[in-house]
């Protein structure tokens, strides 16, 4: 078995907003940075996320040519999230093709509600965001392999999206206006266009937060990770070991190598993980570049998310392992097991088999 990860985890998701902001946006001209936060502004004192939590908003942008996106507010009550995702589609979607994040070119913005930081922290005193003003959104674009900065191109749609959410919560309560449009002059003097209506069905959709992990996968105790790939024989082993075997929609290709995530720790420690685990109902591992540096590995389930590494030094060994992924025509499998991976020995509780979504 050959093995690309493997180390005790201790989980760090904190968000550095000076570095983040510094580091992430450093390639956009500043008129872009300037024309995105004024249209951000406009957006968090609206708050529409309080009356569209959960809601689905089929956005039509124009830079240059159209391009279809679908915006969708997400809440846990504590934390507030906006997604952008390319097409007419929505989380639910993805979620029901099991795919373990949504797909490459999608926006994520997050609104950092906390009084301690302000916009001089944050790095955006220089964008023209009002001192007193609460949440600070703070954005990142998901690639195939990891979440990175916004280009230039992406800032302006996300401008556009803001004004196209906040004039559509505007308009909500008025049952003549089901679709609004309007415009914007941006940087360059080019105009930019804008449609928004609610997508179909959505008020009937009970969406899970995604994109907001849990840090407590693990409890007071520290994991080992292992991320693997090993011969079908050897899975085939493993899986005839396990005590629940969750399997794919589309079962895996006999003979292919299979790519493993594998979670262990002491019998008791590891029972609870396996229940934690199971509980989450996952549809898989994502991966993002943390704001501070670092690239995490991020259990997504439909009920609960967890952070299973947060790493400075072996992001390179995370992209070869998704790598495999691809490769194997997208199938892997998330393992818990008792004791030491690195000895193979333990019980294995529980085997989830995964896919990558074909977007």
């Amino acid at each position: 078995m050959s093995e690309f990860v493997e180390r005790g985890v201790e989980c760090d998701m904190s968000i550095d907003l000076r570095s983040f902001h510094n580091s992430r946006f450093r390639v956009a001209e500043l008129s872009d940075l300037r024309f995105v936060y004024d249209q951000a502004r406009r957006y968090v004192m609206a708050r529409p996320w309080e009356r569209l939590a959960g809601a689905s908003l089929y956005l039509d942008l124009k830079v240059g040519s159209w391009l279809e996106v679908c915006a969708q507010h997400l809440t846990n009550g504590q934390n507030n999230v906006v997604f952008v995702f390319p097409g007419h589609r929505n989380m639910l979607d993805f979620q029901r093709a099991g795919l373990s994040e949504p797909p490459a070119g999608t926006i994520f913005i997050e609104l950092i509600d906390d009084q301690s930081v302000t916009p001089a922290d944050a790095g955006i005193s220089d964008y023209g965001w009002p001192t007193a003003l609460r949440p600070i959104p703070a954005f990142q674009t998901i690639t195939p392999y990891g979440w990175s900065p916004l280009e230039r191109g992406q800032l302006r749609l996300l401008a556009l999206a803001f004004a196209a959410i906040t004039q559509f919560d505007a308009a909500a309560d008025d049952a003549r206006n089901p679709e609004i449009d309007g415009q914007l002059t941006i940087p360059g003097e080019a105009r930019g266009r804008y449609r928004a209506r609610r997508a179909p069905g959505d008020k009937d959709s009970n969406i899970p937060l995604m994109g907001i992990p849990r840090n407590d996968l693990y409890g007071d105790t520290d994991g080992s990770l292992s991320f693997s790939l090993v011969p079908s024989a050897e899975y085939s082993a493993l899986r005839s070991e396990a005590r629940l075997v969750r399997p794919a929609v589309h079962a895996f290709d006999d003979g292919a190598d299979i790519p493993l995530v594998e979670i262990s720790g002491t019998a008791n420690e590891t029972a609870t993980i396996a229940e934690k685990v199971k509980a989450a109902d996952p549809l898989g591992v994502a991966f993002a570049d943390t704001p501070h540096g670092s690239h995490a590995a991020i259990l997504v389930g439909l009920k609960e998310s967890y952070v299973l590494i947060d790493t400075e030094d072996r992001r390179e060994g995370l992209i070869l392992w998704r790598h495999h992924v691809v490769s194997s025509g997208g199938a892997y499998a998330i393992v818990v097991r008792d004791g030491d991976v690195e000895s193979n020995g333990g019980s294995v509780h529980a085997i989830f088999e995964c896919r990558l979504g074909a977007d």
